[in-house]
């Protein structure tokens, strides 16, 4: 047992575990995989492994850099099924006509700044909504995954709106073309401001270059395709083929036979490393009151009031709010009934960094004359930020946690107030 134990520690500290890491798919290419003859039902599976193993398990995405794929009537569903930490699992099946290509650029992240939403192979496309966890996941994009079509078409995939807990993806419907597209798939990809470098949408109607970008450090290049304006008088093709020097990369975008195939694509510069990161809220200064109240039977437990928002919770529940990023110091009233007999023990979150003296400590002790305790807090924070808040009120202890995502999801008890016997 100990000699396991020391391989272990010197495994680890040899071979550090992965945090970020991209690579090329190509086990649907019929180029490079003898064999892959996607159509009339075919269905292939393939594990695609990481280099080394996440410490946990990680978010997964995949840009298309090449598609081949027949006409007039052409059905593949494409998804990720399986990701541990070690590798994913993708899984294609193609109806109808042939498949030939599909070479995709994936991307592994092991980050909550950054959040992966997988919309795979939706029937009858539709404008739709997605939750998301974090609030300062205020900006992102749509890849295209996979698709059905029985004719012509000309669609693009855009996001429509983000709030703090939501995401819209809107898809265009050309009248007389909408019709031949029966599936769609895509990621949705959200992430905070620091997250994306977006160069904007290019709309491709023949050959095109992309010109010298400037490498941007510790950041990924994508290749987001969000649409395709398809005559299917022939098959579909486009295909990425890079340039990169030691400052620059630049592609060419197009076909390599026949016509190019008008698309529309964004540029993405997608972060791997962050400067950004987020902290629960500090309690930088505290008021407190007692005094008595003459009939407390008309007054709840538990009386929290955010004082900005004007948002107000008295009956027992569990309840998630998020607090608008421009209130910069949050102000809460939180008054408690204090029966005599009991006392009451209230904590506040004064400093994440510091090694004791973490918290505003209070006891009060309860008796008629001052059956009513109030705290007024002020909260602080290092830049303006949604704080996603989770409010426990029972009928004895008032919690709020602070969830914080940063590269790790974490939560922080920064109130916890118990009305205990004395």
């Amino acid at each position: 047992m100990k000699k396991f134990l020391i391989l272990l520690i010197f495994w680890k500290f040899t071979f550090p575990q992965l945090s970020y890491e991209t690579g090329l798919a190509r086990d649907f290419d019929s180029g490079y995989v003898g064999g892959f003859m996607c159509k009339l039902g075919f269905s292939k599976t393939a594990t695609i492994p990481f280099s080394n193993i996440f410490q946990n398990i990680p978010q997964v995405f995949f840009t298309h850099e090449y598609f081949d794929n027949d006409r007039p009537n052409l059905e593949f569903r494409l998804s990720i099924t399986t990701i541990t930490k070690t590798s994913f699992t993708t899984q294609i099946s193609c109806n109808y006509d042939r498949v030939v290509v599909l070479r995709l650029r994936w991307f592994a992240i092991d980050d909550q700044r950054i959040e992966v939403i997988s919309n795979f192979n939706m029937d009858n496309p539709d404008d739709k909504t997605f939750s998301i966890k974090n609030p300062n996941a205020q900006t992102g994009f749509v890849i295209l995954t996979s698709m059905h079509y029985t004719g012509a078409i000309d669609f693009l995939l855009s996001i429509s709106q983000i709030t703090t807990n939501s995401v819209t993806v809107s898809i265009t419907k050309v009248a007389g073309k909408f019709t031949n597209l029966k599936q769609i798939g895509y990621f949705v990809v959200v992430g905070i401001q620091e997250a994306f470098i977006n160069l904007g949408l290019k709309t491709v109607t023949g050959a095109f270059s992309s010109g010298p970008l400037t490498i941007q450090p510790n950041r990924w290049f994508a290749i987001a395709t969000q649409g395709f304006n398809y005559p299917n008088t022939q098959n579909m093709r486009v295909r990425a083929t890079y340039t990169n020097l030691p400052t620059t990369i630049s592609y060419t975008w197009g076909s390599w036979y026949e016509s190019d195939t008008p698309n529309s694509h964004s540029q993405i510069w997608i972060a791997y490393q962050f400067t950004t990161t987020f902290k629960p809220l500090e309690c930088f200064t505290i008021r407190t009151s007692r005094k008595q109240a003459f009939d407390l039977s008309i007054l709840p437990t538990f009386y929290l009031e955010l004082v900005q928002s004007n948002q107000i919770y008295t009956t027992n529940g569990i309840y998630d709010y998020s607090v608008d990023k421009s209130i910069n110091k949050p102000k809460m009233n939180i008054q408690i009934k204090c029966e005599n007999g009991k006392k009451i023990k209230a904590d506040f979150n004064k400093c994440n960094a510091c090694s004791i003296q973490k918290t505003y400590s209070f006891t009060y002790n309860c008796f008629n004359q001052m059956n009513y305790v109030g705290f007024y807090p002020i909260f602080q924070q290092e830049f303006p930020q949604y704080n996603h808040l989770k409010i426990n009120i029972q009928a004895s202890s008032l919690e709020i946690t602070n969830i914080v995502y940063d590269q790790t999801i974490t939560e922080k008890t920064i109130v916890k107030i118990q009305i205990l016997n004395q």
